[in-house]
């Protein structure tokens, strides 16, 4: 399978496995506040992640943009979203604190976390490099979320690195 074909199929279950994780926080324009921390601390570490090397990629944005569609984010939440993505990509965000306040509402091993950290790999892989600025901040939340750098390092050659 071509490259860009594998690429779609990947961000696909990306969004899919992400919608899942944030399907149904927005209803009515009000948001439970352990939601707003999921949504502030998914979007601010897409941020991290995507701004590490200083250049945030169109294949970035285009990820970033196509999950906040797939989410269903509309009005508030396209907001919310959009400025934790700018505050991470900006560096404007405490990363241990960020994640200490996710990880208070879902904890390690759950199945949050882990769409989480497969959400931050595959940024990572989105525009094929990874330089080593995005390896070392990746590593640093691996650790944090509970996995091993082991399974970054097997995450990070299924996605061709």
């Amino acid at each position: 399978m071509p490259f860009d074909q594998q690429n779609s199929s990947a961000w696909s279950g990306v969004i899919r496995d992400i919608k899942s994780v944030v399907s149904g926080l927005f209803s009515g324009g009000r948001l439970e506040p352990e939601k707003q921390i999921a949504i502030d601390v998914l979007f601010a570490m897409l941020g991290v992640v995507a701004g590490a090397d200083s250049i945030v990629t169109t294949h970035e944005a285009e990820f970033v943009n196509e999950l906040m569609d797939e989410i269903g984010l509309g009005g508030k939440g396209r907001e919310t979203a959009f400025a934790a993505f700018n505050r991470g990509r900006r560096r404007e965000v405490d990363v241990d604190s960020d994640l200490t306040k996710l990880l208070a509402v879902y904890p390690k091993g759950s199945q949050e976390v882990a769409r989480v950290f497969d959400s931050l790999v595959r940024i990572a892989a989105a525009d094929g490099r990874m330089r080593p600025s995005e390896k070392i901040i990746l590593e640093q939340i691996t650790v944090k979320l509970g996995y091993s750098e082991d399974v970054l390092t097997q995450r990070l050659k299924q996605a061709g690195f």
